[in-house]
């Protein structure tokens, strides 16, 4: 082998040597940094873990202990209509209250189960965040009912006014309708009576009447239907007593029926129409005041009296 020869072999073994120990260098820096990654990941955790736990106590020596009653106690005087929310809050107070209970426990006992009493405050948080969200469900239901209590009170007053409405209607339908059969009723608007004796003429004495001669007008009226009208007379002595009373003689009147003196068919066209009719004493007439009474289509249309001496 020539000196050249052991020349470049003596370089190439050096390079590759020179090669492995950068390899194993690389290697070991390689190893030691996921070392140190792995040291500096485990120390980030227990640095988590230490500000969880440090905040843990931090909330547990907050709430404990006179805070946390005084918040179970506003939980457990939580009341709601809705009996299936009232039911979850009711369950969540409960479960708040062995969590709280049991937390009070372990640090009587100076407990340092540290996982224990993060799990205990962690679930203890999210209890009473439960409870918060059935709070907010709560006062969500109070504006609905508040709400719907004025939208309800609104409707009323609504009803009440469309109520009232309609009662004037009624009232002015009804004032109507009097005023209508008002101006449709008959009216008697004049009447007079003359003493007759037995030869049928006037007479003054009293002993001499055997006969009573009574004219009437009754108005004209272009409002009431025209047609055959019965027109029914009452006449009454001065002792009160209707003459001529019997059973058979009656005419409907409002809501029951009313006994008649006498009774004339007329045929009415809306004008002035002049009537007489008679009444004879069977004995010696009453000195006194007569009344007389007019009555057509369920309606007085005329009371007059007079005086026989």
């Amino acid at each position: 082998m020539d000196k050249k020869t052991k020349t470049i072999i003596i370089a190439v073994s050096a390079a590759c040597a020179v090669a492995v120990i950068a390899i194993i260098a690389l290697l070991v820096s390689m190893t030691k940094l996921r070392k140190d990654n792995a040291d500096k990941e485990r120390e980030i955790y227990n640095l988590n873990e230490q500000m969880n736990f440090e905040q843990s106590q931090a909330v547990l020596r907050f709430d404990d202990e006179h805070a946390l009653d005084e918040q179970l106690q506003t939980f457990e005087h939580l009341k709601v209509d809705n009996d299936s929310l009232q039911r979850l809050l009711d369950q969540q107070t409960e479960h708040a209250k062995d969590l709280v209970n049991e937390i009070k426990k372990l640090k009587r006992e100076n407990s340092d189960d540290k996982a224990r009493i993060n799990a205990l405050l962690k679930e203890l948080a999210a209890v009473r965040e439960l409870i918060m969200g059935y709070i907010r469900q709560i006062d969500e239901l109070n504006i609905q009912n508040q709400q719907l209590t004025a939208e309800n009170e609104q409707v009323k007053q609504e009803n009440r006014q469309i109520r009232d409405r309609n009662q004037s209607l009624t009232n002015q339908n009804q004032q109507l309708n009097e005023t209508v059969n008002r101006a449709k009723q008959l009216d008697v608007t004049h009447f007079s009576f003359t003493p007759l004796n037995n030869r049928d003429k006037k007479t003054k004495y009293l002993r001499k009447i055997v006969k009573l001669q009574m004219d009437y007008t009754i108005g004209k009226n272009i409002t009431t239907e025209p047609g055959m009208k019965t027109i029914y007379i009452r006449l009454t002595n001065p002792s009160d007593r209707l003459m001529g009373e019997s059973a058979s003689k009656v005419f409907a009147f409002e809501d029951g029926e009313v006994p008649y003196s006498l009774k004339q068919e007329i045929e009415y066209a809306g004008e002035n129409y002049n009537g007489t009719f008679f009444w004879s004493f069977n004995d010696e007439p009453q000195e006194g005041t007569y009344r007389v009474e007019f009555f057509a289509d369920g309606n007085q249309i005329g009371q007059f009296s007079f005086t026989l001496e």
